[in-house]
């Protein structure tokens, strides 16, 4: 774990506010960096490999530093807490939780570890930075606790019970955060999109991952990237992407029990947009997504 330098940073940029993302070098993180820059924010890209990050802050530019953590080990997370209270408390304004990881298989061949990543990548690691963070906001009374959940979080998703878990977990601390947060003006919002067009949903497809991904159309990174800006803009609690999604997972998902037997409907509608997504991203036509298969990771 270590962090890079910023070089030919010029002193105003120095005293502009700091916006942390992680996963900030995928397509999702990279766009909203971009969206921040312009907003007169310096970035700090938190990614796994430092590699991986100085790579996107190559193409940011001089106000984006890079700074490698595993979060899925809580050594590493514990240094990036600490480095964030001794270096960066006094100048962060934005926190940004998106990485995220999915490990598809059934609840009786999820190995350990499996468990364990997910929810230390999308759970734990995302509580531990906000406990951190907050206090540096609420001292300055301003600034935004952001994250990426997922419509995973609120409609179980079969063959992907430990990321439902680990999304549905964050937006019940993202919302009790919210209302701690009431008598402050610091932001709290979650981003709620259904498929997004990025490598990770292309591995997920083509490793058992759930049919209901593709339930509606697969979103672009631009249009989360939009529905960060909302919340930001709009100090909204819930986005979703699409707004529709969003509205009909609630409805269905007010009546749990409906859920086993609405699945096998929806099921079917999903494979028939995942075949369509699989044939896209492969350059083939549709017809011939009949020979593709998967198969689960544990």
């Amino acid at each position: 774990m270590s962090v890079g330098k910023e070089t030919g940073t010029s002193q105003s940029a120095e005293l502009a506010p700091l916006a942390i993302i992680t996963g900030g070098a995928g397509g999702i993180g990279l766009e909203l960096g971009k969206r921040l820059l312009k907003r007169g924010y310096r970035l700090l890209i938190v990614e796994r490999e430092l590699i991986v990050a100085e790579r996107a802050c190559h193409e940011l530019g001089q106000r984006a530093m890079p700074y490698a953590c595993d979060l899925g080990n809580a050594a590493q997370v514990h240094q990036l807490c600490t480095d964030i209270t001794c270096k960066w408390s006094s100048s962060v304004d934005i926190l940004a939780c998106n990485a995220g990881v999915i490990m598809p298989a059934d609840v009786t061949t999820t190995s350990e570890q499996a468990v364990n990543v997910q929810i230390d990548v999308m759970l734990k690691s995302v509580i531990q930075l906000i406990r951190v963070v907050l206090p540096c906001l609420v001292k300055n009374d301003r600034g935004h606790i952001l994250a990426t959940v997922s419509i995973g979080g609120i409609y179980p998703m079969p063959g992907s019970a430990t990321y439902s878990a680990a999304k549905a977990g964050l937006r019940a601390f993202l919302a009790a955060t919210a209302t701690e947060l009431r008598n402050t003006n610091v932001h709290v919002g979650g981003i709620y999109p259904s498929a997004v067009d990025t490598p990770m949903l292309l591995e997920e497809a083509r490793h058992g991952g759930s049919p209901l991904n593709f339930v509606g159309a697969v979103q672009s990174i631009k249009a989360v990237a939009d529905a960060y800006e909302r919340s930001i803009d709009k100090r909204k609690l819930e986005v979703y992407v699409p707004h529709m999604d969003g509205i009909m997972t609630r409805l269905v998902c007010a009546f749990p029990a409906l859920l086993p037997r609405l699945y096998p409907l929806l099921a079917r509608m999903g494979e028939k947009g995942q075949k369509k997504f699989l044939a896209d991203a492969d350059g083939l036509p549709a017809a011939s997504t009949t020979t593709h298969t998967t198969e689960s990771q544990s």
